[in-house]
């Protein structure tokens, strides 16, 4: 990994534990979360299908695991 990539990392998950922080204190809901998390991988240049993203998708309670039709098709393009 390149040092350049490492800092973007470094910056997206910066961003995302203070969100994190402000969605377990009740100031962001889930859906502002999502939404911050989706702007700061724009901005750091990470992909949705990324392993750094902070997507829960096995730990979710209401959610499950992701689908297997759009989103791994789409994973797979990249």
């Amino acid at each position: 990994m390149n040092k350049e990539y490492f800092a973007r990392i470094c910056g997206y998950k910066s961003a995302m534990a203070q969100a994190r922080l402000m969605l377990s204190k009740g100031i962001l809901t889930e859906s502002e979360y999502l939404e911050i998390d989706t702007m700061m991988a724009e901005k750091y240049g990470l992909s949705s299908c990324s392993l750094f993203r902070d997507n829960d998708l096995l730990y979710k309670e209401n959610d499950g695991n992701m689908s297997h039709y759009e989103e791994v098709t789409k994973c797979q393009k990249q």
